[in-house]
């Protein structure tokens, strides 16, 4: 399978999840099957066309926690994706170096991250689950933080991607824990797939170079 194929059919794949319910893909099991098929499928692909085990496993992770947040277990889909930030902030840091000029941008972003995902844990209830997202907003932004140390040829979109993800996960905290807001899903899944996408991508040309 070429890379350009491998775009095609996760374009294909995020185009059935958001036309599943249009198309008549009602059942458990079918809506199960489409909204953990796009990023197993970048899983598998990275694997094969890169070879990237860190990035591929990350891909993975998320995949399982897309079925866990499609089965509604909120803590299993928390702990799976932790897992997966803690795969992404393995390679990056492998790949990258501090210095200077990116610890200003890291300390900056860092203290972004803490206070905004503060702001979001106190309007959190539970006790349980205001230390789990406090923990994974913590893991989250510092996946976020790794990709300002990358020594990469493709280092702002990586960056990119690092932002596209942690603003998904943001919607998903406002709307479920501060206020549900019009279009939540959709924001939410297009600028997640379009996160995940792109560190596949990335990965797989950067292999090929």
């Amino acid at each position: 399978m070429s890379r350009g194929a491998a775009i095609v059919i996760f374009l294909i794949l995020t185009a059935i999840y958001f036309c599943r319910k249009q198309i008549g893909l009602t059942s458990e099991l079918m809506l199960d099957i489409t909204k953990t098929a796009p990023v197993l499928f970048l899983s598998l692909a990275t694997y094969f066309l890169s070879g990237h085990k860190l990035i591929s496993l990350a891909l993975l992770l998320s995949a399982a926690g897309d079925l866990a947040g499609e089965e509604g277990i909120f803590l299993a889909q928390i702990a799976l994706f932790a897992l997966a930030h803690i795969a992404y902030i393995i390679y990056f840091a492998k790949h990258g170096a501090i210095n200077r000029k990116n610890s200003i941008a890291i300390a900056i972003w860092t203290l972004f991250v803490l206070l905004f995902g503060s702001w979001i844990v106190s309007h959190i209830g539970s006790t349980i689950i205001k230390v789990a997202c406090s923990v994974y907003m913590l893991l989250i932004g510092t996946m976020t933080a790794t990709t300002f140390a990358l020594r990469a040829e493709y280092k702002a979109l990586y960056i990119v991607a690092a932002i596209l993800f942690l603003f998904s996960d943001s919607c998903i905290a406002w709307n479920k824990f501060v206020e549900h807001f019009t279009g939540a899903g959709a924001v939410i899944m297009t600028t997640y797939f379009a996160a995940q996408g792109l560190f596949a991508w990335l990965a797989i040309k950067s292999s090929n170079k």
